[in-house]
């Protein structure tokens, strides 16, 4: 196609794919970093292009991560040579990055055209008057991140963190200066795409904004587009909707001659829902527009959208406010994690892994993901993979436990952010949240901001003025929470329990976990306890010594703040204090994953909380941390554990609430709560029996109970089958429609446990390992880690997954453990002598560490 030819339509040409990188100074490098060129990829960043040219080592090893600091420190060009065909009279040529990471000079053709400072901003310049026909460079130069922060905090005065990195100085990526679950990574590059645009009148921006109504039958979609032109007459917008089967159901147009931005409405008759995972489907319309300019096709895009209404719910309740979102008119009791970016490296979280990590969300009873403010907004492959699985999203505009400068610059920066998240995100169902930041008014209440900020603004605008007004102006059919925390003012602490969503996380830092039952928030946005990795993965990252507190690899691979005493205070109350490497991280694994049963379990079964979201889902390197899946991918306990405490239908055993006074010990009487969540009423009878340690029952009673959808039965338990003879060699037990709860009435460290007995039967049935259990005694929270089988199989231990574990077996009771390899290839059965010999590592019950 000519130039001439194509004059009418935008022309867009990538400049992905193959740069040369170089140094252009820092600090001293290593040997053979100066003085050369380094293949690089676009997108991506400086670590993973030093990775690849075997010049850094991997920096999640060992003490790597200190080996890497000079990187950040750094600057770097990055340079190519592209062809361009030449533009028409009357176009213009933009030169486009979706992403520059983050202090950068733009050259083209020597001459340098722009200067950037937000890594969450895409960027757009004119070109034309600099592209010749033919061969062109264009070059990127990128100044240090870090040294741009330290030296705006010098300009202009501190402001307080919870670090000694410079990172709110700097519209970066908060979490790339290190934080208490990762590293200091301080990266550079092109992070997203780039790519020439060549037109005269383009689609600038689209956002589909649905109005459902009141009774469902109906849907109206403004398709509200922003334009870009070079002076044609008339422009005109033409939008259609196909449904989810490609059928073509509502078309609409609109002209202008002066308008940038119109809205195109289109009416849809009995509407197919999106709904959340659990409740419904998630069908998705195709929505196609169009762009004439004086009559001529010039642009066009394609986005895919859901039917359905967000809303949050305040109404008051006799302890504040409620705080619970609404889809569709229909409360959903919110079961979900925090995200984290998921790796530091944008180019090494690849769609693949995307839709594992999204995958075990879903897999594990979540039906939201809280999107935190110091990474970066959510990708199209991460929001397209939401869409489809039905996860609702949060999206926290990125601030982070920081202070915020509130000048001119810093809130013009902010705007643009915030406008452009806002409008890309506005296609996507799954978004239902905007949130204006993470903990930064706890810090002002909390942390002695004031003291140090004194009467400067600290962030409290963009909350309250600047992001809400974007959100209304922009997106007004999704709900915005000023932050989390939030008690519903500023004056007003945000853990004030009284309405908004809350923050527990005194259980963690100064408490037992027995503490959660003291609370009964409106809404928990974060809650966590820490534990270590998949033992193969502690042990990748950990290059020599025992996988124990005290090596000083292990510590340098945990960052939270007073991590080793929190880990060690949480653990004593309720196991003996293990000396070898392997039970450490199976105890600290065990009390994460029972400290979140109970804080859930405990959370979901008050009437009045309407969401807990666990702090975190995933890791972004070899760590110690509050995840529930590490970064290999590999399934801690506590994934397990919430998998059954995040199950639509949850049966549980919770202590009473005499007078309205929590009491967390349960020596007030135990109640059982059943808790549904689906869509279909849960009636049933559950067999509650109290059981001594060797395995006797000691009483027994059948529990009627009944759960309408969205609701909860409660039933008090008689005494006679709740209250404890011998609270030290006793514990409880409830079953009902294949679900098991159980009650402790003391820790393991404080009971008369009995040494685990069971016999295994090993085999491979069509490519999966099977380990078949039998128990001869009680056996409680059995556990099979898959990882540590995978010598045995021949197979990386991350490739391996276990579909179930912490398994609950009475005497005569039996268990079959699934092996498979998680990209669905057959195990070889000739191994399975090599896995008998390993199972004793592999196979492990909660009593093990407290029984000889």
């Amino acid at each position: 196609m000519s130039v001439r030819e194509a004059a009418d339509t935008v022309r867009r040409q990538t400049l992905d794919g193959v740069w040369a990188a170089r140094r252009i100074s820092g600090p001293p490098a290593p040997d053979g970093i100066d003085g050369r060129d380094i293949v690089a990829l676009v997108p991506g960043q400086i670590h993973t292009d030093l990775r690849r040219a075997g010049l850094l080592t991997d920096p999640d090893v060992g003490f790597g991560e200190r080996d890497q600091e000079w990187i950040g420190h750094s600057a770097w060009a990055y340079r190519r040579s592209f062809e361009f065909e030449g533009v028409a009279s009357g176009e213009q040529v933009d030169l486009v990055f979706e992403g520059l990471d983050t202090i950068a000079e733009v050259l083209v053709n020597g001459r340098s055209i722009a200067r950037t400072e937000d890594q969450h901003l895409a960027y757009r310049f004119d070109v034309t008057a600099l592209l010749e026909p033919g061969a062109n460079e264009l070059e990127v130069r990128f100044s240090s991140a870090w040294a741009a922060g330290f030296a705006d905090e010098h300009a202009h005065g501190p402001l307080p963190s919870p670090y000694d990195e410079p990172y709110p100085h700097v519209r970066k990526s908060a979490c790339n200066f290190g934080w208490d679950w990762g590293p200091h990574y301080v990266t550079a590059g092109i992070w997203r795409g780039v790519r020439l645009e060549t037109w005269r009148a383009r689609i600038d921006q689209v956002r589909p904004l649905v109005t459902l109504a009141d009774d469902h039958g109906s849907a109206r979609v403004d398709v509200v587009t922003r334009i870009a032109d070079l002076g044609a007459a008339e422009y005109r917008v033409t939008a259609r909707l196909a449904s989810p089967d490609g059928t073509i159901i509502a078309t609409a147009s609109a002209s202008s001659s002066g308008s940038r931005e119109f809205a195109v409405p289109l009416e849809v008759a009995a509407p197919a829902l999106w709904w959340p995972v659990g409740l419904g489907e998630q069908p998705l319309y195709r929505l196609e527009v169009e762009l004439q300019a004086d009559g001529r096709d010039v642009d066009r895009l394609e986005r895919r959208i859901g039917i359905r209404s967000i809303a949050i719910d305040e109404t008051p309740d006799e302890v504040g406010t409620r705080w619970a979102i609404v889809v569709n008119g229909r409360r959903v009791r919110i079961r979900g994690y925090n995200w984290i970016p998921d790796r530091p490296f944008i180019a090494e979280v690849t769609p693949a892994r995307l839709a594992q990590r999204l995958d075990q969300a879903v897999d594990g009873g979540a039906n939201l993901l809280r999107i935190w403010g110091g990474g970066y907004f959510a990708t199209e492959d991460f929001l397209d993979l939401c869409d489809e699985r039905g996860l609702l999203v949060w999206q926290d505009f990125l601030f982070a436990c920081a202070a915020y400068r509130e000048d001119d610059r810093m809130r013009e920066l902010v705007r643009q952010e915030a406008e452009q998240a806002v409008a890309r995100l506005s296609s996507h169902a799954s978004v239902a949240v905007w949130c204006g930041g993470n903990e930064c008014v706890q810090g002002w209440h909390d942390w002695g901001w004031p003291e140090i900020v004194g009467g400067a603004g600290w962030g409290s605008e963009f909350y309250t003025e600047l992001l809400p007004g974007v959100v209304a102006a922009l997106d007004p059919t999704r709900p915005y929470v000023p932050n989390s925390p939030w008690g519903g003012s500023l004056e007003t602490h945000p853990n004030s329990f009284s309405g908004g969503p809350s923050h527990l996380w005194d259980a963690w830092n100064d408490l037992d976990y027995a503490d959660y039952r003291r609370h009964d928030p409106a809404f928990v946005s974060e809650m966590g306890w820490c534990a270590p990795p998949a033992f193969s993965t502690l042990r990748r990252a950990v290059t020599s010594g025992e996988l124990l507190p005290g090596n000083p690899e292990v510590e340098h691979h945990f960052r939270a703040i007073g991590g080793a005493h929190k880990l060690a205070r949480g653990l004593q109350p309720h196991l003996p204090v293990p000396l070898a490497s392997a039970d450490w991280i199976f105890a600290t694994q065990l009390v994460q994953a029972r400290a979140m049963t109970a804080g859930t379990e405990w959370l979901r079964s008050r009437e009045r909380g309407a969401g807990v979201v666990v702090w975190q889902l995933n890791d972004c390197w070899p760590v110690l941390s509050w995840a529930a899946v590490d970064v290999d991918g590999i399934e801690k306990p506590l994934w397990f554990a919430l998998q059954r405490s995040f199950a639509p239908r949850l049966l549980t055993v919770q202590p009473v609430a005499p007078g309205g006074t929590l009491d967390p010990s349960g020596d007030a009487g135990l109640e059982l709560v059943a808790v549904n969540d689906g869509v279909a009423p849960w009636t049933g009878s559950a067999l509650v029996r109290r059981f001594s340690h060797e395995g006797v029952e000691l009483a027994r009673a059948t529990v009627a109970f009944s759960a309408a959808p969205d609701g909860t039965s409660r039933a008090l338990l008689n005494p006679a089958v709740a209250s404890a003879g011998d609270p030290a060699g006793e514990f409880l037990v409830a079953d009902a429609d294949g679900l098991r709860a159980i009650w402790s009435y003391r820790t393991d460290r404080h009971s008369a446990l009995v040494a685990p007995q069971w016999s295994v039967g090993l085999a491979v049935e069509e490519g999966a390992l099977v380990v078949d259990v039998a128990a001869k005694t009680v056996v409680r929270e059995l556990a099979l880690f898959a990882d540590r089988l995978g010598a045995a199989l021949g197979v990386e231990p991350a490739e391996l997954r276990v579909d179930r574990m912490l398994v609950e077996l009475l005497p005569g009771e039996s268990t079959r453990f699934t092996v498979t390899r998680r990209d669905g290839r057959p195990l070889d059965p000739a191994r399975l002598a090599a896995v008998q010999d390993e199972l004793p590592l592999a196979l492990r019950a909660a009593a093990q560490l407290s029984t000889p």
